[in-house]
């Protein structure tokens, strides 16, 4: 099944942007983070665009990963599809040393089949995002195909790692595949 193009602009981002900055730093204030939000939330940006995406935002369960370990992580995909794979995960970020501390070890449920699937990519400016540009499921070849665009903006001279972390539905069978175009 193809999906159309979506595009998400930066006005509809930057409250969840917020929002995720603001629950980092309350990371160690006793606060529990809220539920992980689908993003099929975020508004179409014409109305003539009715996707949904069969995912959840998973980007909550990277945040005990440091700047460092996510930077030596850029350009590589991850497909976790059960627990022993993100305790493994986990072990590879502590194992590194590029942490001042062991890496907070955050859950994922991955009951009914469902894949934890993700990356960071690096560059440089004022912000960073991912837009959504195709997504094809082939429930028939079992494969799901993710096309992404990495979009930096501003004249900041930031090193920005953004994460991209989606927990997939009913995917435990199926190749993963995320493909990210940058300019």
């Amino acid at each position: 099944m193809t999906y159309g193009t979506q595009r998400i602009a930066f006005h509809q981002l930057f409250p969840k942007i917020v929002f995720l900055v603001l629950l980092g730093v309350c990371s160690g204030c006793g606060l529990r983070p809220a539920p992980s939000l689908p993003i099929t939330t975020l508004p179409a940006p014409t109305p003539t665009i009715d996707t949904f995406y069969t995912w959840t935002d998973e980007i909550a369960v990277m945040n005990g990963i440091c700047f460092e370990s996510a930077l030596d992580a850029v350009g590589r995909i991850f497909v976790l599809k059960n627990d022993e794979a993100l305790s493994r995960f986990y072990d590879l970020a502590d194992n590194s040393r590029l942490c001042r501390r062991p890496v907070r070890r955050n859950p994922f449920d991955f009951s009914s089949g469902r894949v934890l699937a993700g990356l960071w990519r690096y560059g440089v400016g004022c912000t960073a995002r991912h837009d959504v540009i195709n997504v094809q499921r082939d429930d028939a070849a079992k494969t799901i195909l993710i096309t992404l665009h990495f979009v930096t903006e501003g004249d900041c001279r930031y090193e920005l790692v953004r994460p991209f972390w989606i927990g997939l539905v009913a995917a435990v069978d199926y190749d993963i595949s995320i493909v990210v175009q940058s300019p």
